[in-house]
């Protein structure tokens, strides 16, 4: 390992990454030539196709304080347009973009806000802010756009893309590319990573595959590989790589202990500057879901947290997508929710998160109602509760109103 740090000295790691992320979006538009030129060839096979759809949503939120005499209001004006393109029998193609126009406390009083809009956390510049007043803030962002290759059982993709290693529910130490945040509920896609992925699969339940998620340095890149296998009722995985700062391994399965579900993912990373000098730590975390005969369907997830660090404000990082080395606010935390289906057309919806070492406790209760075919309502709170929040966070209770037409 000291030998292989040595030899990284002598690399021009950021003129290799950008040589890598030149050829990436040559790789890019390549693909797109060969594929219009085989499409024009052979479009008898599989005629071109192009599926646009997307929502528009109104999000309003109102949070107070504890004692209700604070209260404060922000809205959220949200349209998403997808597209996906099948441009001959192996080749297809996504785009997606994501706009936003936001108003109310936040903007008014978040100085410098354009300025986090502005910045992609990807390694390609996608996101733009369209303006920003006092009162208001436009925003859009390209979230999805890759090159796909098909063929048999390869599976190779390019671009900004969701490479989901996950298997648990709240908390996923497995996920290296794009962890998220549970308490962002109102991003369904989740984050994606501009990343190539190549995948292998020699039957439904077992494969293997390999990505790179791009970096402007070796420590913000990902180069990791996953094997997923079949053992009689359980999915296994196995993955391992570089991840940041770190050499990880790790497992992580979903199967069944009798008619409850069973899955769980265990992660360790381990420092690569300081491979000798440092220990490395584990991150795990494991949970079960079972239905209940009434119609309750419940699950609970535990997590240990070894890569703790506790920064920054606790609301503001449960809100952005964490580490996979780093998923919570405490060392500990657990999980316990459960749904059920009111009326064929409503359904309810309750959680709690909290933790064994750290003073927090959140509760979410909501409501969903099925308009209409293509329209949806959401009632939704997130209480939080705790010492943790009590000092760092003004307005801890947060109600939201969610109106959502498809198309």
């Amino acid at each position: 390992m000291v030998i292989f740090r040595r030899l990284w000295m002598f690399i021009p790691l950021n003129a290799l990454l950008e040589r890598i992320s030149n050829l990436f979006l040559c790789f890019l538009f390549s693909v797109l030539l060969v594929v219009l030129g085989i499409d024009s060839l052979h479009a008898q096979d599989k005629p071109f196709e192009v599926d646009i759809g997307g929502y528009v949503k109104e999000l309003g939120q109102i949070s107070t304080g504890n004692d209700f005499n604070t209260v404060r209001y922000d809205n959220i004006l949200h349209h998403r347009i997808e597209s996906d393109w099948t441009l001959s029998e192996h080749f297809e193609f996504r785009a997606d973009l994501r706009t936003r126009l936001l108003n109310g406390y936040t903007v008014n009083n978040t100085p410098g806000l354009d300025q986090f809009y502005e910045q992609d956390p990807n390694y390609f510049d996608l996101s733009w802010v369209w303006f920003h007043t006092d009162h208001s803030l436009m925003h859009s962002t390209i979230d999805r756009i890759h090159a796909s290759y098909i063929n048999g059982p390869w599976s190779i993709q390019a671009g900004r893309q969701r490479v989901n290693w996950s298997r648990t529910m709240a908390w996923s130490p497995n996920d290296l590319f794009n962890n998220y945040a549970f308490l962002d509920f109102d991003y369904e896609e989740r984050p994606g990573v501009d990343a190539l992925t190549a995948q292998y699969s020699w039957s439904y339940a077992s494969s293997a595959e390999a990505g790179i998620r791009l970096g402007d340095s070796w420590q913000e890149s990902v180069v990791a590989g996953m094997v997923r296998l079949s053992l009689k009722s359980y999915d296994i995985q196995f993955i391992g790589g570089h991840y940041l700062n770190h050499l990880t391994v790790g497992t992580g399965w979903a199967g069944y202990l009798g008619d409850a579900g069973f899955k769980g993912e265990i992660s360790y990373f381990h420092p690569e500057d300081t491979f000798l000098e440092q220990s490395g730590h584990i991150t795990a975390t494991t949970g079960i879901d079972y239905m209940l005969s009434s119609g309750w369907y419940l699950q609970g997830e535990l997590l240990y947290n070894g890569g703790y660090n506790q920064q920054g404000n606790p609301l503001n990082t449960l809100v952005q997508p964490p580490s996979a080395d780093n998923l919570f606010i405490a060392k500990s935390g657990f999980l316990l929710n459960g749904s059920y289906q009111i009326h064929p057309l409503i359904n309810g919806n309750i959680s709690f998160m909290s933790s064994f070492d750290r003073s927090i406790f959140i509760a979410i209760p909501q409501i969903t109602f099925s308009v209409t075919e293509n329209v949806d309502l959401l009632l939704l709170s997130q209480l939080l509760k705790g010492s943790v929040f009590r000092q760092a966070v003004e307005t801890p209770n947060l109600f939201f109103f969610r109106l959502k037409w498809s198309y």
